[in-house]
């Protein structure tokens, strides 16, 4: 069957964390070693729990304000300077846009339960994709196949005329053994070549 839609992940993909000046400034005005705040955030007990659903990206940043001995409004600052490092992939971008209207274009992320409206305000995200399908708001991980099956619904699509694509192997791996074509990421230009050659219809004998 011809291709007709592409889902991409978020993270490590679309977009990326390159500059971390504010995490930085953060960790000096709180008297914590260099990473310790990535740490305390990412790899707290209630994060978790977050990208399944069970916790709330609020009562995520709410255990670490408590931890840090930080009010609310200190903690809703720290929460938007810590996700300030987030960037776009503006020539991978570039290439999804492009893809419409001749193809779908969906998203498929294991997320907190506020990454969709995080990227939609700030990014637009929704301007330029059809399907937003973040694991929080489905109680669903990757590689959990029900998960891919949702996006594939959205997109009221049968696998085989899909591509997926993630930076992690365990992921991509899954969309294959459900029928997708699969794209590794792991540099912008190798996954829109790699991208590009599963777009390409096979000449009729």
């Amino acid at each position: 069957m011809p291709i007709r839609a592409v889902i991409f992940d978020v993270g490590d993909v679309i977009l990326h964390e390159r500059d971390h000046a504010k995490r930085i400034e953060w960790e000096t005005r709180l008297g914590l070693p260099p990473g310790q705040l990535a740490r305390l955030v990412l790899d707290s007990e209630p994060a978790a729990h977050a990208a399944s659903g069970q916790v709330t990206e609020r009562q995520v940043w709410q255990a670490v304000g408590v931890q840090l001995g930080l009010d609310e409004a200190q903690t809703l600052e720290l929460q938007r300077d810590f996700w300030s490092s987030e960037q776009l992939d503006i020539t991978l971008v570039q290439f999804v846009q492009g893809l419409r209207p001749r193809y779908k274009v969906g998203i498929l992320s294991n997320a907190w339960s506020e990454a969709r409206s995080f990227h939609n305000a700030k990014f637009k995200m929704n301007t330029w994709v059809d399907v937003q399908v973040y694991s929080a708001e489905v109680g669903l991980l990757k590689p959990d196949p029900r998960i891919y099956r949702i996006v594939l619904g959205q997109l009221k699509l049968p696998a085989d005329a899909c591509v997926f694509v993630d930076d992690r192997l365990e992921n991509v791996q899954a969309a294959q053994a459900l029928g997708m074509k699969g794209v590794l990421c792991q540099e912008t230009q190798q996954t829109i070549d790699d991208i590009q050659a599963c777009l390409v219809e096979p000449t009729p004998r």
